[in-house]
């Protein structure tokens, strides 16, 4: 093979994967870490060492980490990035202090004000009926 004709070919599989990475990049699909949180428009400071999840999968559905309980629930997408989740399910384990219960209660209480949701870059963002930010979210990338 030519140096010519390798060059088109890599170059033809960097660009089919640059374009595989930026489709992705803009799915909801995946594990996402919650990063910062508002409620009432008030930052709400989360412990860090506790890992807040949201994984969405298959058929519409949600699940995750609330910090000591695990959760899940379906969705639906309309236009205009409007989500509309329905009643979150969780395991009612008692958490370990009475801090991270409120984080967790605080997680629940603020991600069933959500109405909308956009992705910028690695973050996915929901927002209330008002636009206000409510949650951040950083996108997890598994390592192989």
């Amino acid at each position: 093979m030519n140096i010519k004709k390798s060059i088109q070919v890599f170059s033809l599989v960097l660009l089919a994967g640059l374009m595989f990475i930026g489709i992705n990049a803009q799915t909801l699909e995946g594990e996402w870490k919650l990063v910062k949180a508002k409620k009432n428009g008030e930052r709400v400071i989360f412990n860090k060492e506790i890992k807040t999840t949201l994984m969405f999968g298959e058929e519409n559905r949600m699940s995750g980490n609330a910090g000591c309980n695990r959760y899940s629930t379906t969705y639906k997408l309309e236009d205009k990035k409007k989500i509309d989740f329905q009643p979150i399910i969780s395991t009612k384990m008692a958490c370990a202090d009475d801090e991270l219960m409120k984080q967790e209660n605080t997680f629940f209480s603020v991600i069933d004000k959500t109405d909308k949701y956009k992705i910028k870059g690695n973050y996915l963002i929901f927002f209330d009926e008002t636009s206000q930010n409510l949650l951040k979210f950083a996108r997890v990338y598994k390592q192989n």
